[in-house]
């Protein structure tokens, strides 16, 4: 299967979108989650990769594994929703936007003796300021999905 080059462009006005609105839509409907079922499957099948399918449509590895067993085992009656489990992410758009400003300034302005930010430290200051308690992994993981890169924060001053 050959993969498509992309060409960048212009960038997009993306003004006036909101993704939780999205997000918050999306759920209202159980058939508008299992388009996204669908489509995920269909990108990967097209030669998107699982870190691709899971950064643009906001689902975890786990979840796309799933779905492909499902699907191979019970065709597209398998993505119908089953009963979810697990709990409910605090990654909030708030908790998002502030880890993107908190992490672009340096640990020292909000009380912490380290020079530069690390899971640890963030871990500190999402349970000091949030009330979230999470693993240092989780801590990792969210930063990613903020788009901060690991590269990005441990070398701020």
């Amino acid at each position: 299967m050959k993969h498509k080059k992309i060409k960048l462009g212009k960038p997009v006005d993306i003004s006036g979108i909101d993704p939780q609105e999205l997000k918050n839509w999306i759920k209202q409907d159980k058939t508008r989650w299992v388009a996204i079922k669908c489509q995920s499957l269909i990108a990967l099948s097209n030669g998107a990769s699982v870190t691709e399918v899971c950064n643009v449509l906001d689902v975890t590895r786990e979840s796309l594994r799933v779905w492909r067993n499902r699907f191979k085992s019970e065709g597209t009656q398998g993505l119908i929703a089953q009963k979810r489990k697990g709990k409910k992410s605090h990654l909030t758009m708030e908790v998002r936007d502030d880890l993107k400003n908190v992490t672009l300034k340096s640990p020292v302005e909000f009380g912490y003796g380290e020079k530069y930010w690390n899971g640890k430290l963030i871990r500190s200051y999402l349970k000091e300021n949030w009330g979230i308690e999470i693993a240092i992994r989780t801590v990792q993981n969210w930063l990613l999905k903020t788009g901060i890169r690991k590269s990005k924060w441990i070398r701020l001053k």
